[in-house]
C-alpha cells in the first residue's frame, strides 16, 4: 500500500508538542521534492500585499447575470441586445458605445457562464449556445470574428481569427452531446491541419506569418506586425483537439510541429499564445513527445528579448504599497519600468496554465503562486479597492456598479497625466485616444476627468470583462486566506477521462492546515506532487496540512480503487492519476 507520509498531510489536533511535530514533519517531506522553477514567478513575493482574493465564481456569476439580462441599462445603456426572432444578440465592445458581434466579446460570456454555473442555453428565456452557432462559418468549417465573416477567405492570426475558432472548440467542449457541435469540432480540427500544412508543417513548419488564406492555401492576414508573435501554439492546440477525436495522426504531428516552431522562435501577443503550455505539456504527457517545457514557459511569462517580445506578465512590481504581479500585457521599456496589462489575457491566462500541473506536477509550485498573484490582482482591474484617485470612472461606478463586477480594459502604473501621480490606475484607452469621444491629452487628464469623464464608463471594457468566468470557473476560496483551490480539469478542453483534480499552492512562511470539500461519497486522496496517496475513505471534507512555499495536486479517487502503473503512469481502475511516476 502506498505510504501516506507526504508533503500534503493530515492534520489532528492534539497537544502542542504534537502540533509542532506534524509541521516540522510537513516541512522536512516537503524538502528534496523535485519542483522546477519558472524564473519570472520567482521574481513574485509568496504574498500579495494586501491579500485580498475576490470570491471569483461569486463575482463571475453575479457578472454574466448582469450582462446577459436583456432588461439591464446602466445610465440608461443595454450590456446585451437580443433579437429572439432572429436568434441572435450583440455585445458593446464597451459600456454605453453601440452593441457589436465581435466573437471575443460575445462567445466569451457564454463559455464563462456555463463555466460558473449558469446555464446559457435557457437564461432570461434566451438561448444563448444556440445563437452562438451563428459564428461558425460553414464555408471555412471554423467559428469566425463575427458572423457576416462567413465565407472570407483570410483568417487573422491573432484576436481577429484563429481566437474566435478556438473559442468556438472551447464552447463546443462544454456541449458533448450535441451533434451539431461534434460535426463542428471534426471541421475546426480539419480546418487547422489545412492551415498548419500551409504553414509547411510537418517538415517545414514557418508561422511567422499574420493569417492564413483558405482559398490560396498561403499566408495573408491583418497588417498588425505583432500578430506575428506566438499564435502558432493555438494552431497546435486545436491539432492536439483533433487528435484527440479523431486519431489522425497527421494532426498530431503538425501539432508537434507547430510546438517544435513555438519553442524556436519564441513570442507571446494577446492571448494567441496562452495554450503553449498545456499544449505541450499533453503532447509530452499524452504522446511521449519531448517538448521543452521550460522554454515554452519561459515564452508564456514573457522573460527575454523585450524589443521583440514586449507582452509580458508582470512581476516584481508595487506601487503605492499594491502588488501588481500576475497581470498579462505589455511591458514599456527595457527596464521594465512601466506595464499596460489587459483584463482579457490577465483573466483568461490561468485557466490554461493551470491544467498542466496534471500532466507536470513538478510544475505545481510556481504555477500556484503564479495563479494566486492573477487572483489577487484582477480586482484592481475592476477598481476594487481603488479610491477615486487611482481610476477613471470612479463616480459612475459607485453609481451603477456598487458591486463592481465590470472591468476596466487596463490596469497602469500611473494615470495617463503628464504628472504620473496616482499608482496604479484602472483605465483604457477610449478616453486617451479618442474612440467615439473627445480625446483627452495627458496635461487636461485629472482636470478632465473631475469635469466629466470620472461620470462616465467610457473605459469600462466588456470585451476585456467578459472572459471573468475563465477566472471565477477555475478558483475557489478556501478556509485559509491565501490557499487556493485551483480546478484542473475544467478549461482542459477535451481531456481523457481523469478523477476531479484540484492544485492547492500555500504562500505562507509556515506549514498551514485548511479544509478541502468533497462530496459526500467517500474516496481516497493521491497527490501527484508526491505521488502517494495522502488520505483514504474521506467525505465531505478533508483536513490537510500543506508545508510553506509548497504545492499539492489533488486527485479525489474512488474508495479502495484499483491501483496499475503503465511505464511513468500511476491509474486508478484504469484512469490516470499520475502521468509522472
Amino acid at each position: 500500500m502506498p505510504n501516506k507520509s507526504a508533503r500534503l498531510m493530515i492534520f489532528r489536533p492534539a497537544a502542542w508538542l504534537v502540533i509542532l511535530i506534524a509541521l516540522n514533519l510537513a516541512v522536512t517531506i516537503a524538502v528534496g521534492q523535485e519542483q522546477f522553477v519558472i524564473p519570472r514567478v520567482q521574481r513574485m513575493p509568496r504574498l500579495p500585499e494586501p491579500m485580498v482574493v475576490r470570491d471569483w465564481p461569486q463575482v463571475a456569476k453575479q457578472y454574466y447575470e448582469l450582462l446577459l439580462d436583456p432588461a439591464t441599462r446602466l445610465d440608461g445603456n443595454p450590456l446585451v441586445v437580443v433579437d429572439a426572432s432572429s436568434n441572435q444578440f450583440k455585445i458593446p465592445s464597451f459600456v454605453g458605445h453601440k452593441p457589436n458581434d465581435e466573437a471575443f466579446t460575445c462567445l466569451a460570456p457564454v463559455i464563462g457562464a456555463k463555466l460558473v454555473g449558469l446555464n446559457p442555453a435557457n437564461l432570461y428565456g434566451f438561448n444563448y449556445v444556440q445563437a452562438a452557432k451563428n459564428w461558425y462559418d460553414p464555408n471555412y468549417g471554423i467559428y469566425r470574428l463575427s458572423p457576416g465573416h462567413r465565407g472570407q477567405p483570410v483568417i487573422h492570426s491573432g484576436i481577429y481569427g484563429y481566437w474566435a475558432a478556438a473559442q468556438g472548440l472551447m464552447l463546443i467542449s462544454q456541449y458533448p452531446d450535441d451533434p451539431e457541435f461534434a460535426s463542428q469540432a471534426r471541421t475546426t480540427a480539419q480546418a487547422f491541419l489545412r492551415l498548419a500544412k500551409g504553414m509547411g508543417c510537418p517538415d517545414q513548419a514557418d508561422f511567422d506569418v499574420l493569417g492564413f488564406n483558405f482559398d490560396t492555401g498561403k499566408a495573408a492576414g491583418r497588417p498588425e506586425p505583432m500578430n506575428r508573435l506566438g499564435h502558432s501554439p493555438t494552431v497546435a492546440w486545436a491539432l492536439l483537439i483533433g487528435t484527440a477525436l479523431t486519431g489522425n495522426r497527421e494532426m498530431l504531428d503538425c501539432a508537434r510541429s507547430a510546438m517544435l516552431w513555438h519553442i524556436d522562435h519564441p513570442g507571446r501577443y494577446e492571448v494567441t499564445h496562452v495554450m503553449g503550455p498545456l499544449t505541450a505539456a499533453r503532447l509530452n504527457a499524452e504522446y511521449g513527445c519531448s517538448l521543452n517545457m521550460d522554454r515554452v514557459l519561459t515564452a508564456w511569462f514573457g522573460e527575454g528579448d523585450s524589443k521583440r517580445m514586449p507582452w509580458k506578465i508582470t512581476a516584481g512590481t508595487q506601487f503605492g504599497g499594491i502588488t501588481c504581479d500576475g497581470l498579462d500585457g505589455a511591458y514599456w521599456g527595457d527596464k521594465e519600468e512601466g506595464f499596460h496589462a489587459f483584463s482579457m489575457g490577465t483573466l483568461q491566462a490561468p485557466a490554461w496554465l493551470v491544467p498542466i500541473v496534471r500532466y507536470d506536477p513538478r510544475y505545481a509550485r510556481d504555477v500556484g503562486r503564479y495563479a494566486l498573484h492573477a487572483a489577487v490582482s484582477a480586482r484592481l482591474l475592476q477598481g476594487y479597492g481603488l479610491d477615486w484617485e487611482h481610476q477613471d470612472h470612479k463616480d459612475w461606478k459607485d453609481r451603477w456598479d456598487p458591486r463592481c463586477l465590470l472591468f476596466y480594459e487596463a490596469l497602469t502604473p500611473w494615470e495617463w497625466s503628464d504628472r504620473r501621480t496616482f499608482r496604479p490606475y484602472a483605465t483604457g484607452d477610449p478616453i486617451r485616444l479618442g474612440w467615439g469621444v473627445p480625446k483627452v491629452e495627458p496635461k487636461e487628464y485629472l482636470s478632465e476627468k473631475k469635469k466629466w469623464f470620472s461620470r462616465t464608463s467610457h473605459n469600462l471594457s466588456l470585451y476585456m470583462g467578459n472572459h471573468v468566468g475563465f477566472l471565477g470557473g477555475i478558483v475557489s476560496l478556501t478556509n485559509v486566506p491565501g490557499i487556493l483551490r485551483w480546478n484542473c480539469l475544467a478549461t482542459d478542453w477535451y481531456h481523457a477521462p481523469a478523477y476531479p483534480t484540484s492544485l492547492f499552492f500555500n504562500p505562507h512562511l509556515t506549514a498551514r492546515t485548511f479544509e478541502m470539500q468533497l462530496g459526500s461519497k467517500a474516496s481516497d486522496l493521491y497527490n501527484a506532487v508526491t505521488h502517494q496517496f495522502v488520505k483514504r475513505n474521506v467525505h465531505d471534507a478533508a483536513t490537510l496540512t500543506l508545508a510553506a512555499n509548497s504545492a499539492a495536486v489533488i486527485v479525489i479517487t474512488p474508495l479502495n480503487g484499483k491501483i496499475t502503473h503503465d511505464s511513468r503512469r500511476t491509474l486508478v481502475d484504469n484512469i490516470v492519476v499520475d502521468w509522472q511516476r
